[in-house]
């Protein structure tokens, strides 16, 4: 069993649509509001979730017994209900930005920041087709033979 693996710690990863994405904190409303709508309020949700990650994946990590947990799924949005485990063990640390009674407090580990296209996304997959064989020369622009050239050919 990994470590911090207790079944009472628990990664809750959900999917959000792409167009339009949703802003940061409307993601953390819709972690909370799940988590409220398994234990009954808000107060509680606020009190349960440890921390969330809206970057290196979409969901929220909480505090809830195994047959709880069980009530995520089917929940609209909800991909997976795993069990944590420490990112950081020296520490005893989960990951992801931390979550303290509303307070939020960023994460310490570097995160995912998808990048900007800024052309086609099959730019970066353009290839040459070669046949078996070495690699075809590139033709050079063809130049006039002077008389010198010629004289001692």
């Amino acid at each position: 069993m990994l470590p911090g693996c207790d079944y009472n710690h628990w990664l809750i990863v959900m999917e959000f649509p792409k167009d339009p994405a949703p802003t940061r904190e409307q993601m953390i409303d819709t972690y909370l509001n799940t988590l409220a709508t398994v234990l009954g309020s808000m107060e509680e949700a606020k009190k349960n979730m440890y921390a969330f990650s809206t970057t290196t994946y979409t969901g929220f990590q909480c505090t809830v017994d195994e047959e709880t947990s069980e009530k995520f799924k089917g929940l609209p949005g909800v991909l997976w209900v795993l069990p944590d485990s420490y990112i950081d063990v020296k520490n005893k640390d989960y990951g992801g930005d931390k979550y303290v009674n509303g307070e939020i407090i960023p994460c310490k580990y570097p995160t995912y920041q998808p990048k900007q296209r800024s052309g086609s996304k099959y730019e970066s997959r353009r290839y040459e087709r070669r046949r078996d064989g070495p690699p075809p020369e590139k033709k050079k622009p063809r130049q006039e033979a002077t008389t010198t050239d010629s004289a001692s050919a």
